[in-house]
């Protein structure tokens, strides 16, 4: 084990480590030696040399030393009094907390809850515990090939629904890559084979493209801004096949999509890279992201835009500084290096996401907690965005509803719409990494039944239930819309009297004409003309006293107007997408419900003329299970 040590030792010293660590960790590596002595792994090799792996890959990382030690010292608890006095406490509580951590994939969903529980435990109690285990993984894949299918499938199956994921939740990009790409190896060989040899085919007409995007961005910042490296980023089997499946890209199409990295010494300098690269070359619009402003949850930072180059390739181009790139790839290993394990708040906000989640187990069975980790901790994600920018992390397919609960519970509870990139949508509308996202609320909203089926994340469905239990005998969507008193002076804002210029003129309720129906009107006392629609039976009997009113044609007032249709999922944003697709914007959107089945709405808005009215109406009364528009005055 000569110069694999000194290999490792090399490593400690360019990561920074102490001199006292690195003798600490050369007494470890003596002791795990002594101790396994002789005993084989069943995958082969001794099992000391498991130990210094996982110890390396620590190092590599840029771990505390506490976890290092452990990485080295780990399988050997039963040696407590030797190990807390030769290295601490500290260690040895980390190693049990490793040994604890039992197999995932069990037919058991009782076992198989229990061993989830304990991860996500474990990983509030001390992180450090995780990122042992996450290197374990990693060096379980060496000599993999010697155990029995089932065997390896199992590692492979664990490494890419838990492990992998629990990576990057850590921020740690690195090992989140080497375990994705070693489980794809293990679990579809022949789609593996096909990549790598496409990445070795088309690796120098690759480097080479890279090469000249290089050249020519160090070209356009030499001389105006600071740079510390420019280069490529390397393409990652599992993530190339991923983007087949999910945008259905070819493989041979991977060769147009070229990556770069830009690390800078300071924050502002990312923001002075990205200006002149805007400047020189054209920009793909709505792929500029600023995580610097608005980082992920799990703390990654960077500056994101995609840019094209004058030979007409497409590059994807990461800004950060030194720091910045530390943390993506190492995650919390760069966390100890720059800040200490438990220097400030990003310790536990990088982990707190977690007590929600184990949570589920005490209110829900085993079976409901596996999936909420299923698609709340391991699945897919994606980012959207507040208008302010803020950034949302959701299950992948997540809803506007699911949106709303991250802003924050009473938002959620109060949510009757979204308006998503500017266009309105219901509230199960499904999200795509990107989206901006503003939720519409109503004070008197109440959480429904249906919303569960509605939700992606078991967050989401926890904080339904819960409503739910509160305001059981609640319907399931009643808003209260206040009668408004209007000022007689302001009753004239849709009809007018050239023979009574200073009457109100007010839309009768025994008939409801709209703007654009032929329209009478009927004098009343108080100086106040009734308007009715010639057919009505009503203005029958006075059709002596007639008057000629007519409709306005132009406005600039505000104008409420009611719809009554039939409840339906969906319905309110409907009316707010046709309403705004019709060129107004809303003041305001009440609701009630009328009956079992029956809604009636009303919007606050402001036409520019009477044709613009006319045109509204139109296109609400061609609304799925809208009845009627009607106006009051």
């Amino acid at each position: 084990m000569g110069s694999e040590k000194e290999d490792f030792l090399a490593i400690c010293k360019d990561k920074g480590y102490s001199a006292k660590d690195i003798s600490l960790f050369e007494s470890a590596l003596v002791f795990a030696e002594e101790k396994f002595g002789d005993k084989m792994r069943i995958s082969g090799g001794f099992w000391h040399f498991h130990n210094f792996n996982v110890g390396k890959i620590l190092a590599e990382m840029g771990s505390g030393p506490e976890a290092v030690l452990a990485g080295i010292l780990h399988s050997l608890e039963k040696h407590k009094d030797e190990i807390e006095k030769g290295f601490g406490k500290d260690v040895f509580s980390i190693i049990k907390g490793v040994s604890e951590i039992k197999e995932i994939k069990s037919k058991n969903p009782s076992l198989q809850a229990e061993a989830i529980k304990k991860i996500l435990m474990t990983t509030i109690a001390d992180i450090r515990v995780i990122v042992v285990k996450l290197a374990n993984e990693i060096d379980n894949f060496r000599n993999i090939e010697n155990l029995s299918k089932a065997e390896q499938d199992r590692i492979a199956e664990e490494a890419l629904e838990v492990y992998a994921p629990l990576a990057y939740r850590l921020g740690n990009e690195r090992v989140r890559v080497r375990l994705e790409n070693s489980a794809f190896k293990i679990l579809n060989p022949k789609k593996y084979s096909e990549i790598d040899r496409f990445l070795k085919a088309s690796s120098e007409e690759r480097e080479r493209y890279v090469h000249d995007a290089i050249e020519l961005v160090s070209g356009f910042l030499r001389g105006k801004v600071s740079v510390l490296n420019i280069k490529g980023r390397p393409k990652h089997i599992y993530s190339i096949y991923r983007k087949m499946i999910k945008k259905n890209i070819s493989l041979d199409r991977q060769r147009d999509l070229l990556g770069i990295r830009i690390l800078v010494p300071e924050t502002k300098d990312c923001y002075s890279v990205l200006g002149i690269l805007h400047e020189k070359l054209e920009p793909l619009e709505g792929r500029i992201k600023d995580y610097i402003a608005n980082p992920k949850p799990n703390f990654y930072r960077s500056i994101h835009t995609v840019v094209k180059l004058p030979n007409g390739k497409i590059v994807e181009v990461q800004i950060r500084t030194k720091e910045m790139d530390e943390f993506a790839e190492e995650g919390l290993a760069a966390h100890w290096k720059y800040k200490g394990i438990r220097s400030d708040d990003s310790f536990e906000k990088r982990v707190g996401w977690l007590k929600g989640v184990l949570a589920l187990q005490k209110s829900e069975g085993n079976q409901e907690f596996l999936e909420a980790t299923k698609v709340d901790v391991f699945g897919d994600k994606i980012y959207c965005y507040t208008p302010k920018g803020d950034v949302k992390e959701l299950p992948a397919e997540a809803s506007v509803l699911d949106f709303a609960f991250t802003v924050h519970e009473q938002v959620g509870y109060k949510a009757i719409a979204g308006r998503v990139n500017g266009k309105f949508v219901p509230l199960k509308h499904s999200l795509v990494k990107g989206d901006v996202v503003e939720i519409i609320t109503n004070k008197n909203q109440r959480p429904h039944r249906n919303w569960i089926k509605w939700v992606r994340s078991a967050n989401s469905r926890q904080k339904i239930r819960k409503a739910l239990k509160e305001h059981d005998n609640l319907p399931a969507i009643h808003y209260r819309i206040p009668k408004v008193k209007v000022a007689e002076g302001e009753k004239a804002y849709l009809v007018e009297s050239k023979e009574f210029t200073n009457a109100a003129c007010v839309l009768a309720k025994c008939c409801n004409p709209i703007p654009g129906d032929d329209i009478v009107g009927i004098a009343t006392k108080k100086r106040v003309i009734s308007v009715h629609g010639p057919e009505c039976k009503q203005a029958a009997k006075e059709e002596k006293r007639w008057l000629k009113v007519f409709w306005k044609e132009s406005f600039n007032q505000k104008i409420r107007f009611f719809i009554s249709a039939k409840e339906r999922s969906g319905l309110l944003a409907d009316l707010l997408h046709t309403i705004a697709s019709a060129g107004f914007e809303v003041k305001e959107a009440k609701a009630k419900l009328t009956g079992p089945n029956d809604m009636e709405c009303s919007f606050m808005v402001i036409p520019r003329s009477l044709e613009h009215l006319k045109d509204l109406i139109k296109r609400v009364l061609k609304l799925k299970s809208v009845r009627r528009v009607f106006f009051e005055s």
